[in-house]
């Protein structure tokens, strides 16, 4: 359908639409992309769901070949894997290895193509003229001549087309086969950090893993003094999902699902020595869904107005409590005002492990409590407007506008902190502790958390006038659970506890202190200037990183473009160095170029590229935009 230009078509006969028409635009043509190949090979979904949880208790039958297999993991006794070489079906593997959301190319039927384009575009002419409040038939000449064109245009590309059959590899029998035997054993899950990549994970461990996450067979007399995290419930599931119903539509909350987000594991194949595991909730469709979408307008609007209070405390005191950035951006900004004057000596990054699962429901509201409270006050306005797109402060909410004022946000907010269930298997849990990943809302909640504790730390220190120790806090940037300090010189490592509650521990990395990864950044300090470069800890991955589109697939070709000066703007803001940028990019080129990306389609990007961001890759002199000519 693409490749009729159809949109093309369109506009060129709007020099037919009726002048009397209100509504003069062309109509826009929407595709619907086929399934990708990701819905078919997936099965942790119903891995999860079919679990009976007494079939695994510790003298459970279930057995495992993993041992004897080349690629069964060391530490784990079994295979956990990134590495596809393990599917030995050479069509299925190639079909993997480029990705889950890849779309098998299909063939064409021009005859159903003109059938679809009729019957459109006839429905199109209906609706319009219905609408305009004229009979159909004025818009009898558009019709004709965008169908004729599409006519002409079909019979040239049925020319151009090759009469070799595509066949849908998922299709065919062998492949449908050992696919149906390898889903019996195995578990394939995304990786993280490398969504595109799909992870071969052992049945057995999979589930076992996720059974001791949940503690479903630990001895209820074992442990007893630490709190779980996971609790489960008496009652059976349709009884608080019902209750669920019933108090969110009392909220004036409507479609809600009828379903609790059930928990999966995908692997960290970036830990070393061995492979660990993120839980997520599936939170995309279940009872909480809309409310937890209301809540993430909410508080984009709160931590705006946060930020507006950190301008002001800036101004007035001279160090900004707000450290939460959402890209790199505000890094190299922060970065620029060093470089200007050369004083960098120090630069390290920490990290908070387990931070969703170890905020204590309890500390949580009371810190997020504040920060609603906060906001509100300074805004001085009364409700929060929720609408389709967004959310606004005001004071005067329309009728049919969804508002809420200080203390709705408050009361709905407490009720997801304590109706977080999610189910595996047979069984049902209420998170007692901290917040599943996978909520819409979770990293505004575990961002304004941290930063109350931050805000609230700045402010104790300034009243004690300790200006020595709040000079070293001038420049740091959060990233949800990622925190970079320049110039700090580990003060933080001292002073962390007393910032922080003490069920997170922070962890610095290991440098020297004067280079450190961060976000997409590798920052690095020589002579007091700061440099950055592209990091990726996905290059330590032990197989390749699918990152970019197929173009043999189904999908837009225009698409090329977009991907390719997207990377290029992305490298040439991160590369202080050309030799940097001039690496990153021929790295790029060589793998978009066996993603059937052409010479030409390159070239013209790259064209595009650098009259487009001349001011952003001056600063490699001119040999840069002769850097092409290495590709060929």
């Amino acid at each position: 359908m693409n490749q009729l230009k159809l949109n093309s078509i369109i506009k060129k006969h709007s020099n037919v639409i009726p002048d009397s028409f209100n509504e003069k635009d062309s109509p826009c043509v929407i595709y619907n992309l086929s399934r990708s190949i990701g819905s078919t090979l997936f099965n942790y979904k119903q891995t999860v769901n079919d679990v009976i949880t007494n079939d695994w208790k510790a003298d459970n039958k279930s057995i495992c070949k993993c041992s004897e297999s080349k690629f069964c993991d060391p530490h784990h006794g079994h295979i956990v894997t990134g590495n596809l070489m393990i599917i030995e079906n050479g069509k299925l593997r190639s079909l993997m290895c480029k990705g889950p959301k890849y779309r098998e190319s299909r063939n064409t039927n021009w005859t159903s193509v003109l059938k679809d384009v009729e019957h459109n575009l006839k429905e199109c002419q209906m609706i319009w003229s219905r609408k305009e409040g004229c009979d159909s038939s004025v818009l009898n000449e558009w019709y004709h001549k965008i169908l004729e064109d599409v006519k002409t245009k079909i019979q040239l590309l049925k020319r151009k087309s090759s009469n070799r059959k595509r066949g849908i590899i998922l299709h065919q029998n062998d492949v449908k086969t050992y696919l149906e035997q390898l889903q019996k054993d195995f578990v394939l899950v995304p990786t993280d950090k490398a969504g595109n990549n799909i992870a071969v994970v052992c049945k057995k461990i999979y589930i076992e893993k996720s059974m001791e996450e949940l503690k479903i067979f630990q001895d209820s007399n074992k442990n007893a003094s630490s709190a779980n995290t996971y609790v489960p419930i008496d009652h059976d599931i349709k009884h608080h999902i019902t209750r669920h119903i019933k108090y969110l539509k009392n909220q004036g909350i409507e479609s809600i699902p009828e379903e609790f987000p059930f928990l999966y594991w995908i692997p960290k194949m970036h830990k070393k020595p061995y492979s660990k595991q993120r839980y997520i909730a599936a939170s995309h469709y279940c009872t909480t869904k809309p409310l937890s979408q209301i809540l993430t307008k909410c508080l984009k609007v709160i931590e705006r107005q946060h930020r507006i209070i950190c301008r002001g405390y800036l101004r007035n005191y001279g160090i900004d409590p707000m450290w939460i950035v959402h890209n790199s951006k505000a890094v190299h900004k922060c970065i620029s005002t060093y470089n200007c004057k050369k004083e960098s000596r120090n630069v390290r990054s920490y990290d908070f492990s387990t931070l969703y699962t170890s905020i204590p429901h309890k500390q949580l509201m009371k810190q997020l409590t504040w920060v609603i409270k906060e906001a509100f006050q300074n805004s001085k306005k009364k409700y929060i407007s929720v609408y389709t797109s967004g959310a606004g402060w005001t004071d005067n909410p329309r009728d049919k506008t969804f508002a809420l004022d200080c203390s709705d946000v408050i009361r709905l907010l407490r009720w997801l902190i304590n109706n977080i269930y999610v189910t595996f298997g047979d069984k049902c849990f209420r998170q007692a502790i901290g917040i599943p990943m996978g909520t819409d809302c979770a990293p505004f909640l575990a961002n304004l958390f941290l930063y109350s504790y931050e805000f609230q730390w700045i402010e104790k220190k300034r009243k004690e006038k300790r200006y020595d120790i709040l000079t070293k806090f001038k420049s740091c940037c959060r990233y949800i659970d990622d925190l970079l300090l320049i110039n700090n010189y580990d003060l933080m490592k001292k002073v962390m506890t007393d910032i922080y509650p003490e069920e997170l521990v922070l962890v610095p990395d290991d440098s020297d202190g004067t280079s450190t990864p961060f976000l997409d950044l590798n920052i690095s300090i020589k002579d007091g200037f700061i440099s950055t470069s592209i990091y990726d800890k996905r290059d330590s991955f032990g197989f390749p990183i699918v990152n970019f589109p197929f173009l043999d697939g189904n999908i837009p070709k225009q698409i090329a473009n977009g991907v390719f000066i997207g990377e290029l703007v992305r490298y040439a803001r991160a590369c202080t160095y050309l030799k940097n940028f001039a690496n990153r990019t021929r790295s790029l080129v060589t793998k978009l170029k066996a993603q059937f990306f052409t010479d030409s389609t390159l070239q013209r990007s790259w064209s595009k590229f650098c009259d487009n961001h001349i001011l952003l890759i001056h600063k490699y002199g001119k040999h840069v935009l002769n850097l092409h000519e290495m590709w060929r």
